[in-house]
């Protein structure tokens, strides 16, 4: 069976930049949890979800889920969804390695 998260996450994020939605945030973690991923919770709790294209790789959307951390610190992870292929997640800065263009967003602080 092919891995339909990339068309999943797309159909999310269609319907919300044509404003058929004003949210994503929950929807998007359903769909990481439904594709096996966990979710961060023993050492924070989520702030946001973040949507972006990356600009050096076609056919992807990076969703980002920052956390506020027990320390009140921001830390990110990251999430690559690629027309049919699975779900790579990028833990400890490790995106940044593949997509220079993210540098420094795994542990951006927000002001």
């Amino acid at each position: 069976m092919a891995d339909n998260s990339y068309h999943e996450l797309k159909t999310i994020t269609d319907d919300f930049y044509a404003g058929k939605r004003n949210k994503y945030g929950r929807e998007v973690v359903g769909l990481l949890e439904r594709y096996g991923i966990k979710i961060r919770n023993k050492d924070g709790v989520i702030h946001s979800v973040n949507i972006s294209i990356p600009k050096s790789r076609p056919n992807c959307i990076l969703v980002g889920l920052r956390y506020v951390k027990n320390d009140n610190s921001y830390t990110e992870d990251h999430f690559l969804f690629e027309a049919n292929m699975a779900i790579i997640p990028f833990y400890k800065a490790r995106l940044e390695k593949l997509f220079t263009e993210y540098t420094g967003a795994h542990k951006e602080q927000l002001l």
